[in-house]
C-alpha cells in the first residue's frame, strides 16, 4: 500500500510491509504439523484478536500438542470483562495480573 491513514502508520508504514507480508507464505496449520516437539497451543476465551477456535483448529492438526483454553484470558494474557472496550483497556494496565491458570499451565507443560 502506498498510502496508510495516519491511524495506520505504526502497524502498515511502508516500511514494515514486506515483513508483514512474508507472514502470508506460511500456513500455521501446516508448520505446526511438521513439528516433532512437544507443543502448547495457548490461547483464552476473551482474545479479542485471536478467538480460541484458531488454537482449536490448530489442535487438529496436532492432536498430540496440549491444549490449554484459560477462561476470561485476552490476547495480553489477563482476566478481561466481556465488553470490548473494557478488555481492550487492560492491554495498558500494567498492574493486572497474568490470567489465573496461566502459569501453571505453562509450568505443568514445562515439567511434563
Amino acid at each position: 500500500m502506498e498510502t496508510v491513514s495516519p491511524e495506520l502508520q505504526t502497524l502498515f508504514r511502508p516500511s514494515v510491509q514486506p515483513y508483514m507480508i512474508s507472514w502470508l507464505q506460511y500456513d500455521p496449520r501446516q508448520e505446526l504439523a511438521e513439528l516433532d516437539i512437544p507443543v502448547l497451543i495457548l490461547n483464552g476465551t476473551r482474545d479479542i484478536q485471536v478467538p480460541a477456535s484458531n488454537a482449536e483448529a490448530l489442535h487438529e492438526v496436532k492432536p498430540e500438542a496440549e491444549l490449554l483454553i484459560i477462561e476470561n484470558m485476552n490476547h495480553v494474557l489477563k482476566e478481561a470483562p466481556a465488553g470490548s472496550d473494557a478488555n481492550i483497556a487492560t492491554y495498558s494496565n500494567p498492574d493486572l495480573p497474568l490470567a489465573d491458570g496461566l502459569v501453571d499451565g505453562i509450568v505443568e507443560f514445562l515439567n511434563e
